[in-house]
């Protein structure tokens, strides 16, 4: 069996808070990862995508819907979707796609149905769970995935050979579905497309360089521990009381007071997290020789990225939450092998994983509105029109939107903002806000934050409200947006048309309600 040769297949590969400036497509120089650089040399690399949010859960359902953290309901991890919210699978199975989804996925499912993937073998440390069974078979005395052993009793290794590591759990999964689909037609649990011969896309997330940092014993030695960037050590107060209490609650007191005392330690972690970089290039290798041995590479559009980065102890703080730095914010975003992207090159569009679920669609040739997801190929080529800011969320604790040259954060309730330059300050050390000289900026950036969370909850304007500059506005946050816009009480006569010209407006805002099903008017003037 072979896969339909007039549509792509689509392959996502998600790592769990890998931060984009520890990739050597992004200028690092001390982690050997020559398969995602293969990736990068075949296709586009993205220097200015985001995260939706730097919570797992929250990011990954912008994946799945397009949708903005606030528009998709998922605000934490745990939560599931708001009801009858519109999932990248449901559309592609619309399109004749097989759908898969192995290893880690997250966002809550409504049901048992898994979002409707057709194979769904999730990764999950649960007793009961499909790699725990794995695991236990091998070695009968696990009681958890986390099977570490280190110096100084870290836990900085794994345990087992590299062929029972849980990130390796993963892969073979995905070279599993790839080997039984292509061979037979049907995923490893014997389903089968609706239709015959249908285009693939495969979800694999991996669960590293997540903590806990437990990379194989086998890729022991293969970093370049002397280029390891140092750990920005931080006592500065002049953080948000968020930032704070999370210092407080996830150190000692001593590694709060005196991270100098902690320095030896936090390196041994970066270190091990390095590893589990290699250890995860190594298995996006296997997952590319899967599709050559199999055939389908050269049909085969390969997504590489992350759900959010990592602080990984810069600033005081450990993984990854409320604060707006851009080691966490800032994710790695590659798009492999599609014929409509110019190889080797990079794109500083304003994107960010929100915007898979667009891309896919784009590349299975669905260009219906998705979310606010917009397609990167679009970015990338011109045909999509580029954003002023992005906008990620951590629930209702913080809004963050950035251009190519600021971040700015805005912390709901406490009144407290942080605005760094991450050109003049890379190590963001600066907080801008509340500097007359940047006000216009910060106004600026707050009304972005307005605008974002009306689009993130739906547009509600009577259409006789919804003049020029109103649209214009909107259109630059969502291109789409009357895909999805209900459409009450637009100009009512002729007479107020009238009137609107006799006062030298412009009177032909309403105009596309001709084409569009009106909820509720007092008469149109065009009936």
């Amino acid at each position: 069996m072979t896969t339909n040769n007039s549509r792509r297949n689509v392959v996502m590969i998600l790592c769990d808070q890998l931060r984009a400036d520890f990739l050597n497509a992004y200028g690092a120089d001390f982690i050997p990862t020559p398969n995602i650089d293969a990736l990068a040399a075949n296709g586009v690399t993205f220097d200015n995508a985001i995260t939706a949010s730097t919570v797992c859960s929250p990011a990954r359902s912008s994946i799945l819907t397009g949708e903005f953290v606030s528009g998709h309901g998922g605000w934490t991890n745990n939560v599931p979707l708001n009801p009858g919210v519109e999932t990248l699978t449901e559309r592609l199975v619309e399109n004749g796609y097989m759908t898969a989804a192995v290893g880690v996925f997250e966002p809550e499912p409504p049901d048992e149905k898994n979002f409707g993937f057709h194979y769904f073998n999730q990764f999950t440390s649960k007793p009961d769970s499909n790699f725990m069974k794995f695991l236990k078979s091998k070695h009968p005395e696990a009681t958890g995935p986390w099977a570490g052993v280190g110096e100084d009793g870290l836990g900085l290794q794994f345990e087992y050979p590299e062929e029972d590591h849980y990130d390796r759990w993963i892969a073979d999964r995905a070279t599993e579905f790839i080997d039984t689909y292509v061979s037979t037609g049907k995923a490893p649990n014997g389903v089968a497309p609706e239709n015959e011969d249908a285009p693939f896309f495969l979800s694999c997330g991996f669960l590293s360089p997540h903590s806990p940092h437990l990379p194989p014993k086998e890729v022991e030695g293969t970093v370049d521990i002397e280029k390891i960037p140092s750990v920005v050590n931080s006592t500065r107060d002049d953080v948000a009381d968020v930032e704070k209490t999370r210092r407080a609650f996830l150190n000692s007191h001593e590694e709060v007071v005196n991270p100098e005392s902690a320095f030896e330690y936090r390196m041994k972690q970066r270190r091990a997290y390095c590893e589990m970089i290699v250890e995860i290039d190594n298995l996006v290798g296997r997952i590319v020789k899967s599709l050559k041995d199999n055939g389908v590479y050269e049909n085969t559009t390969i997504i590489f990225s992350s759900d959010h980065g990592s602080v990984e102890n810069d600033y005081n703080v450990m993984t990854k939450g409320p604060f707006p730095y851009k080691a966490q914010l800032f994710i790695p975003l590659i798009i492999a092998n599609d014929p409509q992207l110019k190889k080797g090159t990079h794109c500083d569009a304003l994107c960010g994983n929100l915007d898979i679920g667009a891309t896919v669609l784009d590349i299975v040739g669905d260009d219906r509105r998705f979310g606010v997801s917009r397609s990167m190929i679009g970015l990338s080529n011109g045909t999509v029109p580029e954003r002023e800011v992005n906008m990620s969320e951590f629930c209702d604790t913080s809004k963050t939107v950035v251009d190519r040259r600021y971040t700015y954060m805005y912390y709901l309730f406490s009144g407290q903002s942080y605005l760094y330059d991450r050109i003049n300050d890379p190590n963001e050390m600066t907080n801008l806000s509340g500097k007359p000289e940047y006000a216009e900026i910060e106004n600026k950036f707050l009304k972005h934050i307005i605008d974002f969370s009306t689009i993130s909850k739906g547009i509600k304007i009577e259409a006789h409200d919804l003049v020029h500059s109103v649209q214009d506005g909107i259109v630059k946050k969502d291109p789409k947006f009357l895909e999805n816009f209900d459409i009450c009480f637009p100009i009512a006569s002729m007479r107020e048309i009238e009137r609107l010209k006799e006062a030298g407006l412009p009177w032909d805002y309403n105009e596309f309600c001709k084409e569009r099903e009106i909820k509720a008017h007092y008469g149109v003037y065009f009936l």
